[in-house]
């Protein structure tokens, strides 16, 4: 409360709040991120054991670059069994045609003929399974001769991009499911930002805005929205909005904190003077009349907002809770109510 007194010496202006168009930036933080398509975790197909690292860790490599090499008496096997099955359908195809021969001059039975094409389709497929098991470890299976068969199998990068961590040692034994190193695309990180619902209405998929880096405040980074979430964060607060980095990502790393102005939309605000604003820390505060008091003065009730954009000296706002548009504010002298309410407060603890 304020007496008419403190009123009258502090010029304090009583006036319904308005409301503006209003066209600004919106202020979100959030992190840096890797999408599905930028993180390759490379695995072994079968068992194996570590021969030779490649690279090294933080190394830039290009697609199909080699990273691991790797052999196991599995590989030496899966090699003399396409051999041993590729000469097998060489012989049953062989078979195959001698028998079709036989069967038109009436040399033999249909039924002979029939198992002939069986054993052939049968080998050919079993040749051509081996194959693609063999090309899934680097092999050429065309190449491969009985004399010279591979010694050790190469995993090669999936993406263009950074070794991001490789979790493996020189005779090491993987299985497939283990990871032995990760390669990150540059070209594909995410920002992951975080939006209060009230804040929805002002972004836009498709815009195009700046960012900054907390720790390299020198550095000038652009994204781009993609995506406005439709469910909410875990925290049960904030709605997700995810945004491609278009400039400066080869300079990021995964999990970095960021800062993104937003351009928004044009929309109609409840605006306020900047004077009719007071700041505590992260927290703001407009003053709603609550009416008379009985020697003259005044009620006042401290309402926090978020702030939106300004212009022109008039500050979009947005009370938090229930709030009645018909209320009317004080227009200026914010600070000085603030102080005054924190010195009540004080005085009654």
């Amino acid at each position: 409360m304020l007496s008419a007194e403190q009123l009258r010496t502090l010029g304090i202006r009583i006036e319904p709040l308005q409301t503006r168009s209003m066209t600004g930036n919106l202020q979100l933080t959030g992190r840096i991120l890797s999408s599905p398509v930028s993180k390759a975790r490379i695995t072994s197909p079968i068992g194996a054991k570590v021969v030779d690292v490649l690279v090294d860790e933080g190394a830039h490599v290009r697609k199909g670059q080699p990273l691991i090499a790797l052999n196991d008496i599995a590989f030496f096997r899966m090699q003399e069994e396409y051999l041993m099955a590729r000469a097998d359908a060489l012989v049953s195809a062989a078979e195959r045609d001698r028998q079709q021969i036989l069967a038109e001059g009436n040399a033999n039975a249909r039924k002979t003929v029939q198992q002939a094409e069986a054993k052939a389709v049968g080998d050919e497929v079993r040749m051509r399974s081996l194959a693609g098991q063999l090309r899934l470890l680097g092999v050429d299976p065309d190449q491969l001769q009985p004399e010279q068969l591979q010694q050790r199998f190469v995993l090669h990068s999936p993406v263009d991009g950074r070794v991001n961590g490789i979790s493996v040692h020189l005779d090491e034994r993987v299985d497939p499911t283990t990871v032995i190193a990760e390669v990150i695309d540059l070209r594909h990180f995410h920002v992951h930002l975080n939006a209060y619902e009230r804040e929805l209405a002002r972004l836009k998929e498709g815009v195009s805005f700046d960012f900054s880096v907390i720790n390299m405040p020198n550095e000038r980074f652009r994204g781009e929205v993609f995506s406005i979430g439709r469910t909410f964060n875990a925290d049960g607060r904030t709605i997700p909005v995810h945004a491609h980095v278009t400039q400066g990502s080869e300079k990021l790393v995964e999990g970095m904190s960021i800062s993104a102005t937003i351009p928004t939309t044009t929309a109609t605000m409840r605006v306020v003077p900047e004077d009719a604003i007071a700041m505590a820390g992260n927290d703001s505060f407009i003053y709603v009349d609550e009416g008379e008091a009985s020697d003259g003065g005044r009620h006042f009730r401290e309402v926090p907002v978020v702030l939106g954009p300004m212009d022109k000296g008039w500050r979009a706002i947005t009370p938090l809770g229930a709030f009645d548009d018909s209320a009317r504010i004080a227009m200026n002298a914010a600070f000085q109510l603030r102080s005054i309410l924190t010195i009540g407060t004080d005085h009654e603890h």
